[in-house]
């Protein structure tokens, strides 16, 4: 890891840290848990960002992180499997927009926000997932 790198997951890490506080000092319900989850996921995020470069990075770890790193250069060079990707994310979106479309009719007339929460959580969770799927089925086929 590179001294930049290892500095901006720091500030990453401390800024988890001061948002973590901050949430934990207001007394404002909703964002207080709000501002405290945010600021945990920034730090948990920058410490297994850490801690995975400094296990890639020991001596018996090394030389098969640098043939994976090898290979992942020449996956995303690939202009096969960049059209692929770029399919399945067309089509994933294509869907993703459609369920926005029902799903949003759907919660209109039932009039609940936490249902709406959930459903645009489920929706970017199916999109994820979907855009995978769809890659690995473009992959074989082709």
């Amino acid at each position: 890891m590179k001294k930049k790198d290892r500095i901006f997951w720091a500030v990453y890490i401390v800024a988890g840290m001061v948002m973590m506080a901050v949430g934990l000092k207001l007394d404002i319900e909703y964002y207080s848990t709000l501002l405290f989850a945010i600021g945990f996921s920034f730090m948990t995020n920058g410490l297994v960002r850490v801690v995975g470069n400094w296990y890639h990075m020991r001596p018996e770890n090394r030389e098969e992180y640098q043939e994976k790193l090898r290979r992942q250069q020449i996956n995303l060079k690939d202009e096969r499997k960049m059209q692929l990707r770029w399919r399945a994310g067309y089509i994933a979106w294509s869907v993703t927009v459609i369920l926005c479309f029902v799903g949003a009719f759907v919660m209109s007339l039932f009039q609940k926000y936490t249902a709406l929460v959930a459903a645009l959580f489920g929706l970017a969770v199916l999109e994820y997932v979907a855009a995978t799927v769809i890659y690995k089925h473009l992959c074989r086929k082709m």
